[in-house]
């Protein structure tokens, strides 16, 4: 009951009478399903609800409403693209949740099509030259400008829901890029991308004090979608280096493409899922100390976050290393380096299990004498 209390008060003050209004909806709408079984999410080990990106939408939605009706901001194209685009992700996640009947080849297909669509409706989104050269020939040209911004964009919800595995993971790594990008984006998106921000603040108060309240697909969905595109835009109207966007939204676009590689050349197919990501083997490692799996959970995610979008945020911000500098190409290498020796000393630690192998049994693999 205290931390329950403590909670509402953390929401009242973060989001004010939107957020409470956002999660009061998000606690109605699990009378209609959303619940997630002990052991199913991956790390959790308590029964706990899937439902946890209602509460983000829903407080951006009713915070830019009321925006609107003040006359305090009025949306531009590129806010209602983003939010359209991003709502329609939403839908197709908060579905998974409510039915799991969608199996993961339809749900990328979905994602494609939801890029495509967007992207035709509004092709001011397609990525502009980025200063890479192999990916300035490709963007040289219309067609696979728009074909690789589509692939971008649909890849980029997915890789937040593979990464949405630990309290505060996604939810703070999305924290840190809409902060950070609300400060050099163009006047009239800054605002919007600081709601999203808040609107993730304000589901994190729940998630890590109760540890029963996951993004679920529609959460992961739909910032992965809100931050992808926000990056895009960034990347079109400023002078940011591309390099500090891709820093920033390092952590679950790397620990994708690496699973995938794993996969492949474990021999399994690529869109198989597993237990051997980086957050699910530094928890494992974490449990198996004497500390509560609750803490395990949390010091996984947040420190993750931390290092891999924090850092570079804290960094930019600072003036440390200035966006604009094309220096970040190094930090996104050390980014890489941390990772790689970071799980290979990880998976040696659990004794390199099998790519299907649970947590449950990674957990239990480090009691093994």
């Amino acid at each position: 009951m205290p931390q329950a209390i403590l909670a509402w008060v953390l929401v009242v003050f973060v989001g004010g009478a939107s957020g409470v209004i956002a999660m009061l909806l998000c606690h109605y709408l699990l009378t209609f399903g959303g619940q997630d079984s002990a052991h199913k999410h991956g790390i959790s080990k308590v029964t706990a609800t899937r439902l946890g990106g209602v509460a983000i939408v829903s407080y951006l939605i009713l915070h830019l409403g009321y925006l609107y009706t003040q006359g305090l901001s009025i949306p531009s194209s590129g806010e209602s693209s983003v939010i359209l685009a991003s709502i329609a992700f939403f839908v197709l996640g908060i579905y998974e949740d409510m039915t799991g009947t969608l199996s993961a080849r339809l749900r990328f297909g979905c994602m494609l099509a939801i890029a495509l669509c967007t992207l035709l409706i509004f092709p001011e989104l397609a990525l502009e030259p980025v200063g890479i050269f192999l990916v300035d020939l490709v963007l040289g040209d219309s067609l696979t400008a728009l074909l690789f911004t589509t692939l971008c964009v649909a890849f980029i919800p997915n890789a937040f829901n593979t990464a949405d595995g630990a309290n505060g993971l996604v939810s703070g790594i999305s924290v840190a890029v809409l902060g950070g990008l609300s400060g050099v984006a163009p006047a009239e998106l800054s605002p919007f991308l600081a709601a999203g921000a808040v609107g993730c603040l304000v589901f994190l108060v729940f998630n890590l004090i109760s540890g029963r309240f996951f993004l679920g697909d529609g959460g992961a969905y739909f910032l992965g979608a809100f931050c992808g595109l926000a990056v895009v835009i960034v990347s079109n109207t400023t002078d940011v280096s591309v390099w500090w966007l891709l820093a920033m939204i390092f952590y679950p676009v790397a620990d994708l493409l690496w699973s995938m590689g794993r996969r492949y050349l474990a021999g399994s197919s690529p869109f198989k899922p597993d237990n051997q990501h980086y957050h699910n083997l530094l928890f494992a490692w974490l449990d198996s100390s004497r500390r509560s799996s609750m803490q395990a959970n949390t010091t996984c995610g947040v420190g993750i976050a931390v290092l891999f979008s924090g850092l570079p945020l804290a960094i930019g911000m600072s003036g440390s290393l200035p966006v604009e500098s094309g220096q970040w190409l190094w930090i996104v290498i050390l980014q890489w380096i941390a990772y790689a020796v970071g799980w290979r000393y990880l998976s040696q630690r659990l004794c390199v299990l099998p790519i299907d192998q649970t947590e449950t049994d990674v957990s239990a693999a480090l009691d093994t004498p």
